[in-house]
This record gives C-alpha cells, structure tokens and sequence, in this order.
C-alpha cells in the first residue's frame, strides 16, 4: 500500500490480500466498509470516483486493520462502530456486538410499550446500551433506566446515549447478586449471557477470541441463572400487567417458559426469530 494510491487500486489491494482468509465476496464488502470508514467514502463515491486519491496519512490504519481482520477481529470493533435498529452504537471489547435478534426483541417492546403514555422501562445487561438507546429513540417519552455489571460496558453505553442526544439513567448492578434497585417500572428488558461453556466448540474465533466472555457465557450446569435473576428483579420491581421481555438461547425455549410461568407470571409468549429459532419471550405479571 503506497502513497498515491487511487481508490480502485487500494481496493485492489485489500481485496486480494483478505481472499487470503475470506471468501472473495465476503473480501469485496469488508474492503468496501474500510475505504468508507476510513476514507469517509460514501459507496456511491466509491463507484463514481474510483481514480480519486486515497488519503495518505489514513493508509497506515487501513493497513492496521486489514491485518486485524486477517486475526478474525471482528469488523465492528476494526472499525469501532455498527448500527442497531438504524442508530450508530459505539462498541469495543468491553462490550458485545449488537444481532439482528436483539432488534427484533426491541421491535416487539415497541409494539406493546407504544400504547402507554409515560412507560418506564428497564434494561438489564445493557452492554454498548443499544436497547436502552433504541427504545428511547423510538418511545422519546419513556423513562428509560439501564444497568450492567461492567463499569467498562457503561462508559461505552453512557457514550453512546450522548452521542445519540438520548437521556438515560444508568447504574452499575449484579442483577444475581445485588437488588439496589429501586422503584416501579412497567417493562423490564433484557439480552442477559445465555451461551453454555459446552457451546463454545460451536462458535466462530472472530466471537470467542475478542467479544467479552462474561457477557456471552453460564455455566452448563445451570443455564438459566439469568432468567431467574430477571424473574425475581421482575417480580419485585414490575407494576401491575406489567411486561418482561427476553432474548433466549434457542435450546432452552420451553425451559425459559416454564421458569416464568412457575414465577407466577400469568400470560408467557415465546416467539420465533427470522431465523426460525425460539429467541424471544414476553411474560406479561400476574395482577394482584
């Protein structure tokens, strides 16, 4: 990669040096989303203007994070930045990459909050906040509180509330072991670890060597522990019809049903991602 460069023959480049570890497609999409990145390229610029000098001072971090993407860093963190539910969510290794699932679990909270005048929702596990944010940006009215047991993750969400121009209220908390908590709310969220141990032989190296490990994984023996924290904060801290929603691990669907439904909440909903996998649950509490 030397000095003047065109935008063509950098992309060149970059493309036959990833075919080395991606396939020639997936190689053409990384090397596009570096070169709008780093060169603040639209992809229609890039079509339009491919003789267009590339930027000299910026090659040095191309070349950086090509070779990072070559050690199966993810390209998020390459690039420090990714969208959820159409909102730029800052993320580093403090905190885990934002799935498609997590915003078909915001769409449905927005589809049964959407009716109340003032909901005050929270979001257990935040990580980089993208729910947090997501629902505030699309219920403005919401009182939204956030938490997560990592003051590292937190940073990482307050910056991206301020960056985002959304109000927030975040605390640091151990949902299994701490209930500081106080107050009502109407709607508890949650994408909490759910990956056992035994799964990780299942997983891509891009996820088990750079995402944070205490957000993704529970002990085999007892998979569930998450969901039974949520229970409790849930059934301390909800007002009366009020709503819990979670993204689950497909292999423990009915599992998941029945711990909310044993926890006396009285109407408990599994839902299917795109995928076709159980990833979602909705229980509603049992008035009293």
């Amino acid at each position: 990669m030397g000095s003047n460069m065109t935008i063509a023959e950098l992309h060149k480049e970059i493309i036959e040096e990833l075919t080395a570890a991606f396939p020639p497609e997936e190689a053409r999409a990384l090397s596009y989303a570096l070169l709008q990145h780093f060169g603040h390229l639209s992809r229609t610029q890039l079509h339009a203007f491919p003789e267009t000098i590339f930027p000299e001072a910026t090659l040095p971090l191309v070349r950086e994070a090509v070779q990072r993407l070559l050690h199966n860093e993810p390209l998020q963190y390459v690039t420090g930045e990714t969208l959820f539910c159409g909102f730029p969510i800052a993320v580093n290794s403090q905190v885990l990459i934002p799935r498609p699932e997590t915003e078909e679990l915001v769409a449905w909270a927005v589809q049964e909050l959407k009716v109340m005048d003032h909901p005050q929702v929270v979001d257990l596990c935040t990580g980089s906040g993208c729910i947090a944010i997501a629902l505030k940006k699309l219920l403005p009215a919401a009182g939204i509180h956030a938490c997560d047991i990592s003051a590292g993750a937190l940073e990482v969400a307050k910056s991206n509330a301020a960056n985002n121009h959304v109000a927030i209220r975040f605390f640091e908390q151990d949902i299994i072991n701490d209930s500081s908590f106080t107050g009502k709310v109407d709607a508890v969220i949650s994408n909490p670890p759910y990956i056992r141990q035994s799964e990780k032989i299942l997983m891509h190296d891009n996820v088990l060597s750079h995402e944070p490990h205490l957000a993704l994984f529970v002990d085999d023996s007892d998979p569930l522990v998450f969901y039974r924290a949520i229970a409790q904060f849930a059934t301390l801290h909800l007002n009366n019809h009020g709503l819990v929603f979670v993204e689950i691990n497909e292999a423990f669907g009915e599992a998941s049903k029945a711990l909310f439904t044993n926890a006396g909440f009285s109407t408990v909903e599994l839902r299917k991602d795109l995928n076709g996998k159980d990833r979602m649950l909705v229980a509603t509490r049992q008035s009293v």
